[in-house]
């Protein structure tokens, strides 16, 4: 009777162990869960070696508000002030984190690892494909039109024609252009210059076969238009 009281307590702390390390391996960090979320999808993991390295968050201090206790959130530490926060300061923490990470994200993108984890996105065309017709499916890129956040919504960029459009999934639209920046996009190619296309070819218009005159062409359609910066 002993051993089989031995041989079900060995088992019980088998079964016991087990889920322990199921629950553990199935423990997702805070950076994992805000990059699954619906609409961010353009996100990627940043290392948590880079965000605690203080010289990488260089200046975030002073535009991100609870900077400390926001940076803890994305590193999973638990800080015992923070059961004595208020509801609300706890919602004002936690959007402060989400802040925090994406202007970390904009820098960490940059780095070699960084982009190597945006070039598995790109090729798998995470991030979309050009609507521009005589751009013929050209994958596009993440950019920002300012650096400064809360100022444009990401918008993606097309190497090949050059043009910045709004991502074709309303869900991923949302997310501040800032989190990527204005310089990922163009460091990207400069650092894969084998992924660089041809010139796209631009659209002639036509009647009845002949090209139009330039003088017979509408104001709007002549030449370029102005860069905006």
């Amino acid at each position: 009777e002993r051993a089989v009281v031995d041989e079900e307590e060995e088992l019980e702390e088998e079964v016991s162990r087990s889920e322990e390390d199921s629950e553990s391996s199935e423990e997702v960090s805070w950076i994992q869960w805000f990059c699954t979320l619906q609409g961010n999808e353009f996100f990627t993991d940043v290392a948590e070696d880079f965000v605690n390295d203080e010289f990488n968050l260089t200046g975030l201090g002073n535009l991100v508000p609870y900077y400390d206790y926001a940076l803890d959130i994305i590193l999973d530490i638990e800080s015992p002030q923070d059961e004595e926060m208020t509801e609300q300061q706890q919602d004002l923490v936690e959007s402060a984190a989400e802040v925090l990470y994406g202007l970390i994200h904009a820098r960490y993108i940059l780095t070699q690892r960084g982009m190597l984890q945006m070039l598995d996105k790109y090729k798998r065309l995470e991030f979309g494909k050009c609507p521009r017709v005589m751009c013929e499916g050209q994958p596009v890129l993440p950019v920002g039109q300012s650096d400064q956040p809360q100022k444009h919504t990401v918008k993606v960029f097309c190497p090949r024609c050059c043009e910045i459009f709004y991502p074709r999934s309303s869900k991923n639209r949302t997310a501040d252009g800032a989190y990527f920046g204005t310089t990922f996009p163009h460091l990207f190619m400069m650092a894969h210059p084998d992924l660089c296309p041809s010139e796209s070819p631009y659209y002639v218009p036509k009647i009845f076969g002949f090209r139009l005159h330039k003088e017979s062409l509408p104001k709007k359609v002549e030449g370029k238009p102005k860069a905006i910066e």
